[in-house]
């Protein structure tokens, strides 16, 4: 266009969209720092362009042209004194330097950058040469130098971006999602490693060597991989993140302010660069172990059971609990610790308990471990837990708990997590650590022993001489889904097996005696399967629940 029509009004501006900046301090004769929040592969591939353009002007002797782009892509050497970091009008992050140096150098690399320039300067060089071939609006009549005078003068003036420059409580994260809500999200984490390393540049500090030495395995796949979040999915490294700084604020951080209490726990704190990311490799190794430990030690079954649950809101706890050494927190206290906390929140699902305070409960129970003596801070986590008395916050007792077993629809508590309860239990009973690992939600499938659809099965009618056949059903569609009547298969039984007589369908359960649970109840099947025996089997089955996940004064008595 700007070969047909020069610079004038019939040429249309190209809009790249708008960046996100934030101000930095410099010092003395320094070039204006300017930190990008938003905005930096844009800048970066204007940045190769411009500097693949310029390599072509050099080679083919347009001496001006060349000289001209100059202050585009480096700065003065007045500004910079020798200072690599300072040498080039972009700096990406420790991550991408040395490809970015190596392409702006002109050297042999593979990197991206590198490869990015050797494409720009192809495409340049044959666009001077031949034009488009299939534009007929390029009739081919322009000379080399009058097509690099065109192109710069396209790139320079009819190339538009919106800079936005942020105020210090401006939230970087909103802005961000608002200007840019269908590309791909700008997370958290990138924008605390963005504001880390800016600081450590800002310290003087050697950003390449805190990059290799903390930060660069975070930016692997295992990080950055999406884990779930409640309802929603997040990155492992921002999950971690908002773990670690409610750790260090002893608080609850909602993940929609991680970024802006980041920045202010920096400012409140005056923590080195260096320091912080000293400490975040730390602890994200700390975190990083979490499904790391062997199969069927207590601490895989706890975070296998967390997991089921889905409750991040206990992690910060326990990154704190997993931070101190043994010779702080003994592994027997740091085990009474995952008991008490697994207790209350199997207990609370048990009884169909709300977890909508959960956030309220372990950020209390955070401060009081962290309050005193960490030797001791299994005791303070069962005490703070046993503190709670309300129906919304309280730790289900052994008889509200027995209550329950023996009187709620557990059954519709989601199939993954009943199925948790019911191989706690058979772990328990087995006595052998459970020596098959069973994958919850696959593996496993639950069974009605009193079929759901008794009222259709003859064989399950009840006594013709019931005294009450309204009444009587009643009570034995409110037994149907207790946990009493409920066992595990290892396959899924045929349905019309399912339905069959009781001496017939206890034949099937007999190919599963792999399970404990369905071991004991062959062992002693009563004659007839009926809402008594449901309760008695229900009773044994809520002692097994006590035992498994002791309420606190049988912890305590532990030591």
């Amino acid at each position: 266009d700007v070969l047909e029509y020069g610079e004038g009004g019939d040429v249309v501006d190209h809009f790249l969209g708008a960046i996100v900046c934030e101000q930095q301090q410099s010092v003395g004769r320094d070039a204006k720092a300017i930190a990008v929040i938003d905005g930096q592969q844009r800048l970066t591939t204007l940045a190769l362009f411009l500097a693949a353009l310029r390599k072509v002007c050099v080679d083919r002797g347009f001496d001006d042209d060349a000289e001209y782009l100059a202050p585009m892509v480096e700065n003065k050497a007045s500004v910079t004194r020798g200072r690599t970091e300072h040498s080039y009008k972009v700096w990406p992050n420790p991550a991408d330097r040395a490809g970015f140096l190596a392409a702006m150098r002109d050297e042999l690399s593979e990197s991206r950058p590198a490869r990015a320039v050797r494409f720009f300067q192809a495409e340049i060089a044959s666009w001077l040469d031949i034009g488009i071939a299939d534009d007929p609006f390029d009739d081919h009549d322009y000379t080399p130098a009058q097509r690099m005078e065109a192109l710069i003068t396209a790139v320079l003036k009819f190339v538009k971006i919106v800079k936005i420059d942020l105020e210090p409580n401006d939230n970087a994260q909103l802005i961000f999602e608002t200007l840019n809500g269908r590309g791909e999200r700008l997370t958290d984490a990138d924008l605390i490693r963005n504001a880390l390393f800016r600081q450590a540049d800002s310290e003087q500090a050697d950003a390449d060597a805190l990059y290799d030495r903390y930060w660069k395995p975070f930016d692997g796949e295992r990080w950055t991989a999406k884990v779930a979040h409640g309802r929603h999915q997040k990155d492992r490294l921002s999950l971690f993140l908002t773990q670690w700084l409610s750790l260090k604020e002893l608080g609850e951080v909602p993940p929609s302010v991680l970024f802006r209490r980041f920045k202010e726990y920096v400012r409140r704190t005056t923590t080195p660069a260096e320091t912080l990311a000293k400490d975040l490799a730390e602890l994200g190794s700390v975190f990083d172990s979490f499904d790391r430990f062997p199969t069927n030690s207590r601490e895989w079954w706890f975070f296998r059971r967390l997991g089921e649950m889905d409750l991040t809101t206990v992690q910060t706890v326990t990154l704190y609990l997993f931070s101190l050494p043994e010779s702080s927190l003994s592994l027997e206290r740091r085990h009474r610790a995952l008991d008490a906390i697994e207790s209350y929140l199997v207990r609370r699902l048990v009884t169909r308990s709300s977890t909508r305070s959960y956030g309220a409960v372990f950020v209390d129970v955070l401060k009081e471990a962290a309050a005193g003596d960490p030797a001791t801070a299994d005791e303070r986590v069962i005490g703070l837990l046993m503190s709670k008395a309300s129906e919304t916050e309280g730790w289900p007792t052994d008889d509200a708990l027995r209550s329950a077993v023996l009187n709620t629809n557990i059954y519709k508590l989601k199939q993954s997590r009943l199925k948790m309860i019911l191989e706690g239990i058979d772990v328990y009973r087995s006595q052998s650590g459970n020596t098959e690992t069973i994958s919850l939600g696959h593996s496993l499938w639950i069974e009605h022993l009193l079929p759901q659809s008794w009222r259709t099965e003859p064989e399950w009618a009840l006594p013709a001489d019931t005294e009450d056949p309204t009444q009587a059903a009643l009570e034995r569609d409110h037994k149907l889904h207790t946990l009493g009547n409920l066992t595990l298969t290892t396959s899924k039984l045929d349905i019309g097996l399912s339905n069959r007589p009781w001496p017939e369908k206890l034949e099937a359960l007999r190919l599963h005696t792999s399970l404990q649970l369905n071991r004991d109840l062959v062992a002693d099947a009563p004659a007839i399967w009926s809402e008594q025996e449901i309760a008695k089997r229900g009773s044994r089955l809520a002692d097994d629940i006590i035992a498994i996940w002791p309420h606190g004064p049988a912890l305590l008595e532990r030591f």
